[in-house]
């Protein structure tokens, strides 16, 4: 892979890195961007650039290694939905604090899940990622993802009663 074809490659990328970085840290703009600077980096210091397959699933694991890394140094579990889940526009006041509060509810659960099932969560449901393609980012098969999927919803459904 050249340099142009690798520079072509992290702009089409870029926007998919910062929403998924974004979700990990609480801090702002500026971390994120932080962090899907260091999984470039460390996707072109890698030594098979010629072999990837899939760069867009080694990109997203290297990234999710990097936010993982981030959250074990700063102990800091506790994360934000992207910003892509917008309350409904109701005019009513009551209705838009209810709103309010059903989704810090629902941040705070999230937030609560184990580490690879709160994972698995954002990939599937919030981003939108195949269950393949899930797999691959973790590390682990589809039906390990079908599994934590399933244990993080059953899990949120428990806590919403």
């Amino acid at each position: 892979m050249t340099t142009k074809e690798f520079n072509i490659t992290v702009e089409k990328l870029r926007p998919k890195l910062m929403h998924f970085a974004a979700g990990f840290v609480r801090t702002g703009a500026h971390t994120a961007e932080d962090l899907v600077q260091d999984a470039i980096i460390k996707l072109w210091k890698s030594q098979d650039l010629y072999q990837i397959r899939n760069t867009e699933a080694l990109t997203m694991h290297i990234l999710r290694n990097v936010c993982l890394d981030y959250l074990k140094i700063k102990k800091n579990i506790s994360e934000e939905l992207p910003s892509n889940l917008r309350l409904l526009n109701d005019t009513d006041p009551l209705s838009m604090v209810e709103q309010k509060e059903r989704v810090s509810r629902v941040r705070e659960m999230i937030s609560a899940l184990p580490p690879d099932q709160m994972l698995a969560l954002r990939l599937r449901d919030i981003m939108g990622y195949e269950m393949s393609e899930i797999a691959e980012i973790i590390g682990t098969t589809e039906g390990n993802v079908r599994t934590l999927l399933s244990r993080a919803r059953q899990k949120l459904r428990e806590s919403l009663v």
